[in-house]
């Protein structure tokens, strides 16, 4: 989780707090109310200024879940209509949002804690601590240490407070996941949910703590006496009704990059356009106030001119002629609806294809069409290359079968301006296209409100920015890396994303029993070993607990209390059971959480997994995944292993099959140090950590100990990741020194290393950057800091850049060529995943072998290195089952 933080507000919700805080007399000029604008407006500045997130987002209720009213037929039946004098004033609020350029998020059909819920998890996705925003109690069930915070309006409309897992035990008296279980319990009038007739606030907190949770309460409740229990055993079904009406959804079909919203980016003369027109001048000073303090493009800025919109038969007629003629000049791209999202039914679509001279803009299922014939003989640039191809691929559709209209994507017609932006700066957080415009044209986007206009503009925008990019990319060195391994890769992800990977619910619903149990028997156990009753979710109460109370040493401060993370907690373990207890129980909660639980509700309407594939997160040059993260499932523990064996083909006849590089990173730095000795351990024929335990500890191999291969794999692995003594030590737990001695053996064993490495780190300090076998560049400023830990950092980022990020490229490579062979000898076999070094596929058993060789072929054959790369083909009937 990064520093960086947004801020997401429910709109609706501080909307109406507004409009009943302020007297109903503002208005604007044309007499139109204005106190809901106003005081929202207001609540908006002062939360900035205070809070100071990076960017900021607005949801908006857009209907009620049928879910709900199925559930509860008087789920908010109660509450009266909008009263007209407000009704108005939510365009207005909008107005304002879109003038100071804040995302709006809604979603048919669904309410904005459900928005709030899923933007939440977008955040946790991406590495962006969540600001949630509402007066709604409700959304404290969303509440995550370091991930997800409530800010809450404690008196008038601008009093703001804080609230993290021990504020949420403090005001409920139950922790944030037991929200859903105390509305049960408690009801809530406001959304007419009845929970049980007799329980409040306190009875509800006190029932919850005592068993758990709603169902445990339900299942006890023979052993209430008295009218308590005989009113939990008779509303026993509308408690269970008002928790499932009371549980915010995290999976709202909503579309936002949360790493690319930042405050400050609207132009300052539609902040004073729309302000003067409400009357808030009063307000305008506040809002500039609250700017980054950054350099921003002057406001003064030309937009990017336009090129000549036309639309209609006669100008569609004319775009498919130039499309025929074929590639000459590249084609800016851009997709929209009237939301401005892409993933969209195809009715509501909107294709701008700028060609030299004008824009046309195609509507409707037509636009599909000229896509296809674009895909087909054109040289398309888009800001997304990958989002821009999605229309062919809708998830669910079969694309694997040839031929596909995908299938005749030459990459080499291909232009994505958000990678290559990526491949030039590989650190930076977000390439918006407005920020890209801004930067390397010297202009600004132009805005409309008309889904036409702006995809005409970002398509307009797209033909200007290519040629720009791609001189910056020969210019850098970077087009080689770009033709060759990122812009293949798309057509390829756009396929994976599309197909899916097979999960089996009913196997999570079990292991979430099971784990759940697993959860409660260790917080039993370490509220037993600590003595004392608290929340074990609470790192503050924990911190307390541990270091003050047990007076546990090495204890770490902090500005908010005692540190209680893995780094400060894993060295006691072993001397302190109550340490691995807690450590196994967060494991557990955040595996549950993350994965058990929320992998069901992610399923697409096939009942597969479609998780993103992101090419421009990660700055080695990895892909990454989100909606959800894959890439995180631990392979070794046992528990990771159970999620693991969920994912299934949906024909249980069938296998899954993984393809793993066996120690690509070390394969590569052999070859890019010339070492001889390193490179026999690998063509020897040995165990590669053995014949290094060998070397390093001046052991026979055949005297080689588990503990010395152990120790020398750890520092094998380490040296690739430029691993310090300190590192070492802590990793093997053992003294400094004896740690040093084993990384100077290391490199008296392999001297051309160090000398390797040495020469690296010289390199990137001299160009600014180091680079793969590739071109991949990755620049590295800390390596200019005057502070020493910085500059360190960046010396270890310069060692293991040119193995870590040339195993990415080789991977990718990989990818694009097993696709390829998968299609082009009409394998039935799909390519679903990508995990760091592995790919799995789903396979009938008939092609098991011709698989497995062809995939092995493929992998090895990508790159011709000094030692052979080698891949272990696995098979099984779940994920796990294959490794």
């Amino acid at each position: 989780m990064t520093d960086r933080v947004v801020a997401i507000i429910d709109g609706n919700s501080l909307v109406h707090r507004a409009y009943h805080a302020l007297p109903p007399t503002m208005t604007a000029p044309d007499g139109t109310p204005t106190n809901a604008v106003f005081g929202f407006t207001s609540m908006l500045v002062k939360m900035v200024s205070d809070l100071r997130p990076y960017g900021v987002v607005v949801a908006f209720d857009c209907g009620k879940p049928a879910f709900r009213t199925e559930v509860l037929e008087r789920y908010k039946v109660q509450r009266p209509p909008t009263a007209d004098e407000l009704k108005v004033q939510f365009p207005l609020v909008k107005k304002v949002l879109e003038a100071l350029a804040v995302p709006i998020v809604e979603s048919p059909g669904w309410e904005g804690d459900d928005v709030l819920g899923t933007l939440a998890e977008f955040g946790k996705a991406a590495g962006v601590r969540v600001l949630l925003v509402t007066g709604d109690r409700d959304a404290l069930q969303l509440v995550e240490d370091g991930a997800v915070e409530v800010v809450s309006t404690r008196k008038g409309i601008t009093d703001i407070v804080v609230y993290d897992e021990a504020g949420v035990k403090e005001k409920t008296g139950v922790t944030p996941a037991q929200i859903p279980d105390y509305l049960g319990l408690k009801g809530d009038t406001s959304d007419n949910i009845p929970g049980v007739p007799g329980v409040g606030e306190k009875t509800a907190a006190k029932l919850i703590a005592e068993y758990g949770s709603l169902e445990e309460v339900l299942a006890h409740a023979e052993e209430i006496k008295g009218r308590l229990g005989e009113n939990l055993r008779t509303n026993a079904e509308e408690a269970r009704a008002s928790k499932i009406v009371a549980t915010i959804r995290r999976d709202v079909p909503v579309q936002l990059d949360l790493g690319g919203v930042c405050w400050g980016t609207w132009r300052a003369e539609d902040v004073l356009r729309v302000f003067t027109a409400l009357s808030f001048t009063t307000l305008v000073d506040r809002v500039f106030a609250t700017a980054p303090a950054v350099e921003e493009a002057p406001p003064s800025l030309e937009e990017v001119a336009v090129r000549a919109t036309a639309e209609g038969p006669d100008a569609v007629t004319r775009l498919r002629a130039y499309i025929a003629g074929g590639p000459e000049a590249w084609l800016g791209v851009a997709l929209d609806d009237g939301a401005g999202e892409t993933l969209f039914p195809a009715e509501a679509r909107v294709l701008a294809v700028a060609v030299p001279g004008e824009t046309v803009v195609v509507r409707g299922e037509e636009a599909d069409a000229v896509l296809g014939e674009l895909v087909s003989r054109a040289r398309i640039a888009a800001w997304d290359a990958k989002e821009a191809l999605q229309p062919l691929c809708p998830p669910g559709e079969a694309v694997h079968a040839c031929p596909h209209p995908l299938d005749a994507l030459d990459p080499a017609r291909l232009f994505g301006c958000d990678v290559a932006a990526y491949l030039l700066e590989s650190n930076r957080s977000s390439y918006e296209l407005p920020r890209l415009v801004e930067e390397y044209l010297g202009r600004r986007l132009a805005e409309s409100a008309d889904a036409g206009e702006r995809a005409a503009a970002r398509a307009s925008a797209v033909a200007e920015l290519q040629p720009v990019l791609a001189e910056r990319l020969e210019a850098d060195g970077s087009l080689e890396c770009f033709e060759r391994i990122e812009m293949p890769l798309v057509p390829v992800l756009v396929r994976m994303e599309n197909i899916g990977v097979g999960i089996d619910a009913s196997i999570l619903d079990d292991l979430a029993a099971d784990v759940s149990g697993q959860i409660e028997a260790l917080r039993s156990e370490i509220l037993e070993l600590a003595g004392v009753d608290f929340n074990v979710d609470s790192p503050k109460q924990l911190g307390e607990v541990l270091f003050d109370k047990m007076q546990l040493p090495a204890g770490k401060r902090t500005k908010t209390g005692w540190s209680t993370d893995a780094s400060v907690l894993g060295p006691l373990c072993e001397s302190f059971p109550i340490c691995a207890r807690v450590m196994e129980y967060r494991e557990l909660t955040k595996l549950r959480s993350t994965y058990i639980d929320a992998l069901p509700r992610l399923l697409g309407p096939d009942g597969r997994l479609h998780t993103t594939f992101n090419q421009t997160v990660a700055s080695t040059g990895r892909l990454s995944s989100s909606n959800p993260n894959l890439q995180n499932i631990p392979v070794r523990s046992d528990l990771g292993r159970r999620i693991r064996a969920a994912f299934v083909p949906p024909d249980r006849d069938e296998l899954m099959v993984a393809a793993d590089y066996s120690q690509i990173e070390l394969r590569i730095l052999a070859h890019l140090s010339d070492d001889p000795g390193l490179i026999e351990a690998f063509t020897s024929g040995a165990d590669f950590h053995t014949a290094t335990a060998a070397r390093v500890f001046g052991v026979a191999p055949a005297s080689i100990t588990p503990e010395h291969r152990r120790r020398a794999k750890a520092v094998n692995f380490g040296i690739v990741y430029g691993i310090s003594a300190h590192g070492l030590s802590e990793s093997l737990q053992v003294p400094r020194d004896d740690a040093q001695a084993m990384i100077d053996r290391y490199f008296d064993a392999y001297p051309l290393v160090r000398e390797y490495l040495d020469r690296v780190v010289a390199e990137a300090h001299r160009d600014g950057y180091a680079v793969t076998m590739f071109g991949r560049k990755r620049r590295i400023p800390e390596l200019n800091s005057a502070n020493h830990n910085l500059r360190g950092f960046g010396e270890r980022t310069a060692m293991n850049h040119p193995m870590q990020g040339t195993a990415a490229d080789v991977v990718k490579l990989a990818m694009a060529e097993v696709d390829r062979r998968l299609r082009s000898e009409g394998l039935a076999s799909r390519m679903v995943l990508q995990v760091h070094d592995e790919l799995v596929f789903e396979a009938p058993p008939a092609e098991l072998e011709r698989l497995s060789a062809m995939a092995a072929e493929a992998m090895t054959a990508v790159v011709a290195l000094k030692v052979p790369l080698e891949v272990h083909v696995s098979s099984g009937t779940d994920w796990a089952a294959a490794k």
